[in-house]
Formats: structure tokens, C-alpha cells, sequence
């Protein structure tokens, strides 16, 4: 069987283009996984260098505390190798964070020596069980040598009772207050001369604490770290930490009981 010149041609450019499709389809698949590892090589390296923003500032964090400006936030810039991280570190006077059960809400009252500490719980209908909100026990320590003031209120009417307060001196509290918004409970604790911190213990259920006041210092900080590239890749980091380590329940029966501690 012979073919004709025309045949051949017809031929040749189906070949060619079968051809060229392959190698296209090979070049595009080439270029998306070249460009699919650049994007990731590009972002793990902007979440390495917003970390290590991070990290710089930890290492330096009394400076940062230390500054007037902290309420406010202060900006910073901070090379990481060929990448640079822009942070932002803010201090709140506000302490809100979820309480679990064994844990304990520490507030540094340092230089708080009158007013009212405002304390609110039970944020949201998911931490109302059928039983009410959970109860809470709060100790200030005060003076020097360190005294000590106790709490216990408990929540909504049930098994548990109504909002009773249980304290061996039932002065320097009050629950005349509006909670904040979105809190179900609050409470007034009057500062003691020489405040030293407040410990929030929360019993029964796990519970978000909010705690304000007009003359409280630093509670927490919020530190960001972002970091953008060339390749228009940007990636951020957040961090926040306490101004006073939360030191667990145990502690309450260990720092303060003015006896020897026996294992």
C-alpha cells in the first residue's frame, strides 16, 4: 500500500502534534510542581523568620514591658536572615481567659492599693450548664508579711445553690455590678493596701474569667509576627502570654500554708 505526499504530511503533523501535547503536558506539569515548590519552600521559610521574630522578642521581653508605650503597641522590626519579621507587641490591662477545671486565673494587683476589681464569669450559654454557671473561688494575698482573703461564690439557683458567698470575713466584696457584656455573674473585690495578686479558682465546670479595674497593671501581651516575601507569600505568627506565670491549684496549698512541705 503506498501513501500520497498528502497522506504523508497529514501524517507527520498529527505525530508533531501528539508530540507537542506530551511534551507540553510534561513542561506544564514540571513547572507547576517547580512552582509549587518554591510557594512552599518560600513559606516555610516566611513562618521560620515570624517565628524567629517572635523569638527575638521574647528574648528581649523586659525591654518591650518595661516601655510606656506597651497599652498602646509598639512596632518593631527585626531582620531574620534575608527576610525581615514585622512585630507588634501589646499589652492589656484586661484579663480574660478560659479557666479549666485544676487550673487557676492569676491577676498581678501590684500597685492596685484601693478601688474595685471587677471579676465576671460564665461567658456564653455553652458554659451555662442545667446547674448554673460554675462556681468560683477567689483569694487575694495582700501585705507583708502576706495575708490572705477568700471567696467562694457559687452560681445560678440549683444544686448548688443561689448566688451565695461563703467567707469567714464577708466584708470587701460586692455583687452589685452589671456583668460585661456577654458574661452571665460578676463580682466587686475591694484591693487591699499592699496588693500583692488575685488567684481565680474555678469549681464544677471550666469558665472564661474576665477581670478589669481602673488601676490594674499589664495582665497579658499580644505578640504578632509577620513576615512577607518577594513571592508575595506572607505568613504571621501570634503569641500571647500571661504578665504572671499561671501557677497551678496545688500552689494555694504549697506557698501559702506557713509550714514545712513534706513529700
Amino acid at each position: 500500500m503506498y501513501l500520497k505526499s498528502g497522506q504523508i504530511l497529514i501524517l507527520v503533523l498529527l505525530i508533531v502534534v501528539v508530540a507537542l501535547a506530551v511534551g507540553l503536558s510534561v513542561a506544564s506539569r514540571n513547572i507547576t510542581n517547580l512552582r509549587t515548590a518554591t510557594q512552599t519552600d518560600q513559606s516555610q521559610r516566611a513562618f521560620t523568620a515570624a517565628e524567629g521574630g517572635v523569638e527575638n522578642v521574647l528574648s528581649n521581653f523586659g525591654s518591650y514591658a518595661s516601655n510606656p508605650n506597651i497599652t498602646s503597641g509598639i512596632a518593631a522590626n527585626v531582620p531574620v536572615g534575608d527576610l525581615s519579621a514585622n512585630v507588634n507587641v501589646q499589652g492589656f490591662t484586661i484579663y480574660e481567659s478560659t479557666i479549666d477545671l485544676g487550673n487557676v486565673a492569676q491577676i498581678d494587683l501590684a500597685g492596685v492599693n484601693s478601688g474595685s476589681v471587677q471579676i465576671d464569669w460564665a461567658r456564653g450559654s455553652a458554659e451555662i450548664t442545667g446547674d448554673g454557671p460554675a462556681s468560683i473561688e477567689v483569694a487575694q494575698f495582700y501585705g507583708n508579711p502576706l495575708n490572705q482573703e477568700r471567696w467562694y461564690l457559687q452560681g445560678q439557683p440549683g444544686t448548688r445553690g443561689g448566688n451565695e458567698v461563703i467567707n469567714s470575713n464577708p466584708s470587701g466584696f460586692s455583687l452589685g455590678c452589671s456583668p460585661a457584656s456577654g458574661f452571665a455573674k460578676c463580682v466587686l473585690i475591694d484591693a487591699k493596701a499592699n496588693a500583692k495578686i488575685l488567684r481565680i479558682k474555678p469549681f464544677f465546670a471550666s469558665t472564661t474569667v474576665r477581670v478589669s479595674g481602673p488601676n490594674l497593671p499589664v495582665q497579658t501581651y499580644d505578640i504578632i509576627s509577620e513576615v512577607h516575601t518577594q513571592a508575595g507569600i506572607t505568613r504571621k505568627v501570634q503569641v500571647s502570654r500571661t504578665a504572671l506565670p499561671q501557677l497551678p491549684a496545688i500552689f494555694d496549698y504549697v506557698l501559702y500554708s506557713e509550714g514545712n512541705i513534706i513529700k
